[in-house]
């Protein structure tokens, strides 16, 4: 047997393995710890986990009463678990000054994280990524921007008139790299988003002109960006109430239209003062769209991406009694589990699973990738 098919046979056989062994089997020899250090591997690598029956989980966060610590849990979609045998990742060190923690985005197995050394302020102190996997994590750096756009020295956004930022984080094959989209969500005309390569690790203004776009606003303070066919997704105004999209590759902007029945509901709520929450998510690899009226939540899928007419109704429940509903995940069945907020009850529809002390979301994937 030649020795480049031993190489393609020790490459499959590895592939397949969890990422704790692989860091132990680098100290082999030399030979293997090129061979697992080769971002051909590692693509390999990440391609078995996404389709391993049990490699789907979510990543939990939890606030300790007791020690006033946050820690994070991993936990299956196909396996029934007690709390108690849930296992527990070790934070980043950044945790211990942490007054307040928040999962932005995750691609592929990575995390972008914010946390807060001070409660109250709109922006992290710290905005990171975290391979839970390795255990890795890279601080990003503050955006220069936000200050000449008046926000405070500490890097927190000021208070007035504007509504902070959020966050998305995408991968963008043609440059092999993934990037952090920051969303200005200020309520003046002025504001400007950045977009930053993790290999380069530095902000950068998104174009206006390149873009055609000279501003975008998320509206009813909704924070969600998903992310679909290689692009970031959020609700916002461009011509009219949309679905605004930004390419993560070629960094343009472009414009999903809603279905037609959510066109005028926002004016509607404005004008009646009712109650409007909605936001976007992924599911199955569509692009939703959810929204709360009165106390109803509803769910619209997108089958055939960028087609406005195949938008369909997934669902609507009641939610009466229940806050700040989001989609998670949708089964192979089409059921769809939900986080809410009601002593964080997690729901699936149409079965109640448990009522767990623990809220998050974002899916897990054994990830070799290196953010160093």
């Amino acid at each position: 047997m030649g020795t480049h098919v031993q190489e393609e046979i020790l490459m499959d056989i590895l592939s397949r393995l969890p990422v704790r062994s692989l860091v132990r089997f680098k100290c082999v020899s030399e030979s293997w710890n090129t061979l697992i250090s080769e971002p051909y591997f590692k693509k390999k690598h990440l391609n078995h986990a996404k389709y391993q029956p049990n490699s789907q989980k979510f990543l939990f966060l939890k606030w300790s009463k007791k020690d006033d610590t946050f820690h994070f849990y991993s936990s299956s979609l196909s396996l029934v678990q007690l709390v108690k045998d849930i296992p527990r990742f070790d934070c980043p060190s950044n945790f211990d000054l942490a007054n307040g923690v928040k999962l932005y985005s995750s691609c592929d197995g990575l995390f972008l994280i914010g946390i807060w050394s001070e409660l109250g302020r709109e922006q992290p102190s710290i905005l990171l990524i975290w391979n839970p996997s390795t255990g890795e994590s890279t601080i990003l750096p503050h955006s220069k921007l936000l200050k000449q756009l008046g926000y405070n020295d500490d890097d927190s956004c000021s208070d007035d008139d504007n509504w902070g930022c959020t966050y998305g984080l995408g991968y963008d094959s043609t440059s092999d790299d993934y990037k952090v989209l920051r969303i200005d969500l200020s309520r003046d005309d002025n504001n400007a988003n950045e977009i930053l390569a993790l290999k380069s690790c530095s902000w950068r203004r998104i174009d206006d002109k390149t873009s055609g776009k000279a501003y975008s606003r998320l509206l009813f303070g909704g924070e969600d960006v998903a992310v679909v066919h290689g692009a970031f997704h959020w609700l916002g105004i461009l011509s009219r109430f949309c679905v605004v999209s930004f390419n993560i590759s070629y960094e343009v902007y472009g414009e999903i239209p809603l279905p037609e029945m959510l066109w005028s509901l926002p004016s509607t709520c404005w004008l009646n003062r009712i109650r409007f929450d909605a936001g976007v998510s992924e599911l199955g690899g569509m692009l939703c769209v959810w929204y709360r009226y009165e106390d109803t939540f509803s769910l619209w899928a997108m089958k055939d991406y960028g087609i406005k007419d195949s938008w369909m109704k997934f669902f609507s429940i009641t939610s009466n009694g229940f806050r700040d509903i989001r989609p998670i995940y949708k089964f192979s069945d089409d059921k769809v589990l939900l986080s809410m907020r009601v002593n964080l009850t997690i729901r699936i529809v149409n079965r109640i699973i448990s009522n767990p002390t623990m809220s998050g979301k974002g899916s897990v994937y054994a990830n070799l990738i290196p953010l160093s």
